[in-house]
């Protein structure tokens, strides 16, 4: 299964991706805004053999560190304007510096876009993340590396000394 070419990405604390990761890179996300489409986004990727990425902002500056694969999303109604939604996500992975900056990753254009640039020889300008796109949550382009296995190499020396992101 490969990932679909759009992804969410949150805004979280680096305390509770630390307790993510020192618990197994498997977790959960909990928001007070209901992710009505996040939810239909899931669905419609599983429906077309997909997967869905979450991309996890975090420090100041704000940047990405790690992603997942989102395992389901359940968003509860409660009494009249509250919601509470819970993101499930797994096999939690560092994102490489070169590619942790905010407008690193384009939002996710619009179904008319994506229809031109289909039928016509062009492609729009994207607008970049930043942190007043963020929450509660953003839609996204699935960047490149979300999914990429790299091999590995030959030459067990090979990355020595390189460090995980801080969580």
């Amino acid at each position: 299964m490969h990932f679909a070419s759009y992804c969410i990405c949150v805004p979280v604390t680096t305390q509770a991706l630390e307790s993510v990761r020192s618990s197994g890179r498997a977790g959960a996300y909990k928001d007070a805004h209901p992710w009505y489409l996040a939810q239909e986004l899931l669905s419609r990727a599983r429906e077309e053999g997909e997967l869905l990425a979450i991309l996890f902002v975090s420090g100041k500056p704000e940047e990405f560190h790690w992603w997942a694969r989102i395992e389901d999303i359940d968003v509860e109604a409660f009494h009249r304007g509250t919601w509470e939604t819970h993101c499930t996500f797994s096999n939690l992975k560092p994102v490489a510096a070169i590619f942790r900056p905010l407008d690193s990753v384009a939002l996710y254009p619009g179904e008319e876009q994506l229809r031109r640039e289909a039928i016509e020889p062009v492609r729009q300008h994207r607008q970049y993340l930043n942190g007043n796109l963020l929450r509660p949550y953003a839609i996204a382009e699935t960047p490149a590396y979300v999914g990429f296995e790299p091999a590995v190499p030959a030459d067990p020396s090979f990355g020595e000394g390189v460090e995980e992101p801080p969580a």
